[in-house]
């Protein structure tokens, strides 16, 4: 048990984990669930282990390249809890066309001469989860009704 108390601090003085994501790191060295439980629980009594710290921080570190969809699929991945998600997600939805800008400033600069390569910037801000409202914002488009969210 010492060994796996020792790992985890390790662990987390790297990085902020969520509790499911330490779970999934230590599960192999555990010697059994409840063993695990317990030593989760009282990383967290004692302050080393957050969710929302851990959420936080994967929010500062994608935000500014990843629209709000990939964004909540990574929290879903990380095992952030729905309501944690989902108040980071608002305040990141707020920022999201100032990202979508930035990270299409960064790879294209300008606006697409023709409808291919319109498609093409279309579908790079997309695949880093930036919804139809934004890209429409950020090339200066039309919306449509049907927001992917």
């Amino acid at each position: 048990m010492k060994a796996l108390h020792e790992r985890a601090l390790r662990l987390l003085a790297r990085r902020e984990y969520t509790r499911y994501g330490l779970a999934s790191r230590l599960k192999q060295e555990a010697g059994s669930q409840a063993a695990l439980e317990a030593l989760l629980d009282q990383l967290e009594r004692q302050g080393y282990l957050s969710d929302q710290r851990a959420a936080e921080a994967l929010l500062r570190k994608h935000a500014e390249r990843h629209g709000v969809l990939r964004l909540r699929q990574d929290f879903q991945q990380q095992g952030v809890p729905a309501t944690i998600a989902r108040s980071l997600l608002e305040e990141a939805r707020a920022r999201e066309v100032r990202a979508g800008r930035a990270v299409w400033a960064r790879k294209f600069g300008q606006l697409p001469e023709t409808a291919m390569d319109r498609a093409r910037q279309m579908r790079y801000l997309a695949n880093r989860g930036f919804s139809r409202s934004t890209i429409a914002a950020v090339l200066g488009g039309d919306a449509g009704d049907d927001e992917e969210e």
